[in-house]
């Protein structure tokens, strides 16, 4: 049996400019448009330890559109794991890359960001030449800063309760309710997303991508997507997520590591490369929930001192942006 009191309330961590702490330490190429996933992406594969985050959206955006791809963009450049962000334009889109990198600096003051455009490189293999120069003096800056000890409390974890999670008429996991509660009690914050009515009544709300305004626990609503669930999570602060799904989905994401918890125990041998914690002994009734909630807790404050989740090591980096109108 395992004591609250004998858990971490510590773990190892990056601190930032701003204060904020990562438990991871990257270097984002982000594309504000859809044209640039490409350069992005080519760059970030030519310099270790960089993530690309590629999407379809940035071109022909107007109104809260454009607003909300560049405010998740700059979440994601601005997300505590995430030590240098550079961002890569065309130069024509309505999502522009300077606006996307000035809106970062203001969220995460201090945190070293580029940007350029592929029209202003002289095309994409120059853009690409450029793209790794600005990226390895990025990346320069970051690479020797170490780890150290912080409390727990700084912590904001993303829970996202997927669809068909109701294994034996559980609609929310006791396991995560409970592990929850001990970062909670701890003094981290909790955003759940993609919830609705009694469950998140004592929860404060915020907006889609919108960080948490003090600690504690938050709702965020989201679409019933997961991906674009668990990036509005990272875009708003989470530094690490959550996931329950019982339909053994292999999601990840690029900015924040995801622990898949499954309770469903066909789905979990069927599943187990992605699996990163079961909690199917709860439904067959050889475990608590308070046993199990402990060691998920547990495997989170691993999580957060470097160990990585199965999605990390296959190497799934799913990112999603909502979106609220059509193109024009």
């Amino acid at each position: 049996m395992i004591r609250t009191s004998d858990l971490p309330d510590t773990f190892l961590g990056y601190r930032r400019a701003d204060g904020t702490v990562g438990i991871r330490n990257h270097l984002a190429v982000i594309p504000s448009v859809v044209c640039a996933n490409t350069v992005a992406q080519r760059v970030a594969s030519l310099i270790p330890g960089a993530v690309a985050i590629p999407h379809p959206h940035g071109c022909a955006q107007v109104g809260d559109d454009v607003v909300l791809t560049e405010q998740v963009l700059a979440g994601a450049a601005a997300n505590p794991n995430v030590g240098a962000a550079l961002i890569v334009g065309l130069g024509c889109e309505t999502c522009q890359a300077n606006d996307v990198a000035g809106l970062a600096r203001r969220l995460a003051p201090g945190r070293p960001i580029e940007s350029f455009t592929i029209q202003e490189a002289g095309g994409s293999i120059k853009a690409i030449a450029r793209g790794v120069e600005l990226g390895k003096a990025l990346m320069a800056q970051i690479a020797a800063r170490p780890r150290e000890p912080v409390p727990l409390g700084e912590l904001i974890l993303g829970a996202r309760l997927g669809e068909a999670d109701g294994v034996a008429g559980l609609r929310r996991d006791p396991a995560v309710v409970v592990a929850a509660g001990i970062a909670l009690a701890a003094g981290a914050t909790v955003i759940e997303a993609g919830t609705a009515g009694n469950d998140t009544e004592p929860a404060d709300l915020i907006g889609f991508a919108q960080r948490p305004h003090a600690r504690g626990r938050f709702a965020m609503k989201t679409p019933e997507h997961d991906a674009v669930s668990l990036s509005a999570m990272a875009a708003g602060g989470a530094q690490l997520c959550i996931f329950t799904t019982n339909l053994g989905s292999p999601l990840g994401n690029a900015i924040a590591p995801v622990v898949k918890v499954c309770a469903d125990a066909g789905m979990v041998r069927k599943m187990e490369d992605n699996v990163d914690f079961s909690t199917a002994s709860l439904v067959e009734g050889t475990a608590t929930q308070d046993e199990l909630g402990a060691r998920l807790f547990e495997l989170i404050v691993d999580v957060c001192n470097g160990r990585l989740t199965n999605a990390e090591i296959i190497g799934h980096q799913e990112f999603a942006i909502h979106r609220i109108g059509p193109t024009v």
